[in-house]
């Protein structure tokens, strides 16, 4: 098991409660406080991804024990483009969102 891999398993634990907990579309946290994280209830994969363009996520892939580290550049329809990932940092991935079973970020330092 890769690192990343080892790593993934303790971030996929948290990562259903952070879809639970993404930030809404223009909230913008006051200097010096954390950012406060929201749901919608109407959200799909779709619309959580498009909020999270130009930030760095994780995607857990459905039934596979990997996740993909990278920078949201662009998300079309039915898929999502990351780059500068973790790990190969001179790759590029296109991931199809229906195979997306979770997503994280990081909203808080430590």
């Amino acid at each position: 098991m890769t690192r990343l891999a080892r790593a993934g398993v303790v971030f996929g634990f948290a990562a259903g409660f952070l879809l639970t907990a993404l930030p809404s579309v223009g909230q913008q946290p006051a200097a010096g406080l954390e950012k406060k994280v929201m749901f919608e209830e109407q959200d799909t994969m779709e619309s959580v991804l498009h909020r999270l363009e130009g930030k760095t996520v994780r995607l857990r892939l459905a039934g596979a024990d990997e996740e993909v580290v990278g920078k949201l550049q662009k998300v079309g329809k039915g898929l999502a483009h990351l780059s500068d990932l973790s790990g190969r940092e001179f790759f590029d991935a296109v991931v199809r969102i229906d195979q997306i079973s979770a997503v994280s970020v990081q909203v808080r330092g430590r």
